[in-house]
């Protein structure tokens, strides 16, 4: 067979073995309590996705499988400091007068809950379920919706706030969101890329009690 041929057989196969994002983000400039307010300061402009792992969870928690999204006491929930540090989020981004329009969660207790203290509400999204034990067409998926999602303008004047998992932003944008309650801010480009600003995190908004 010839080279031209071998590579129009080939073609087809390389390119569906792709990742769906393509060439994965690099890694942001990490923003720590002292480089805070700066960032704070343009998020207050809008026209942001700003993204969150959930807060931290109990250790001695877990999923039970099969997963039912609706009863929290068969899932991993927060930790009393993951919610006290998502009241002490909630807060900070209230003083500092961050405009948070659309709120997107997975629909598990934990984001759920955890959008809620940040935000004080939250829309359960199919899209944003945990990817890490689906079928590789299923990361897929979740990966390209959230990757949609991130990359979506906000409305003028507002910034979107989603929150998910590891393993979905690492279908997404190709990066690993750790630890539990770390944040990502992203600003979709006019050409349908993605810009990855600022990895925030947990400790950045403070000292949380216990």
């Amino acid at each position: 067979m010839k080279p031209i041929a071998i590579l129009a057989f080939l073609l087809p196969a390389l390119l569906s073995a792709l990742p769906a994002w393509g060439q994965p983000l690099p890694e942001p400039p990490t923003v720590g309590a002292a480089e805070l307010p700066a960032l704070l300061k343009e998020l207050r402009a809008g026209g942001y996705a700003i993204f969150f792992r959930h807060l931290e969870t109990r250790l001695d928690q877990e999923d039970r499988q099969p997963v039912d999204l609706n009863d929290c006491k068969a899932q991993r929930n927060l930790s009393d400091e993951g919610r006290a540090r998502g009241r002490l989020i909630g807060v900070t981004l209230k003083r500092a007068r961050i405009p948070i329009g659309e709120v997107h969660s997975s629909p598990f207790c934990r984001t759920m809950e955890t959008a809620r203290l940040i935000a004080g509400r939250a829309s359960p999204d199919a899209n944003l379920f945990f990817a890490i034990a689906l079928t590789d067409a299923g990361k897929r998926q979740k990966g390209e919706a959230l990757r949609r999602m991130i990359a979506r303008r906000p409305a003028p004047g507002h910034n979107a706030l989603i929150v998910s998992h590891t393993a979905n932003l690492q279908e997404a944008v190709g990066l690993w969101p750790k630890p539990e309650g770390v944040a990502y801010v992203f600003r979709g480009e006019a050409d349908g890329g993605i810009r990855a600003v600022a990895r925030i995190p947990p400790d950045a908004w403070g000292p949380v009690g216990k």
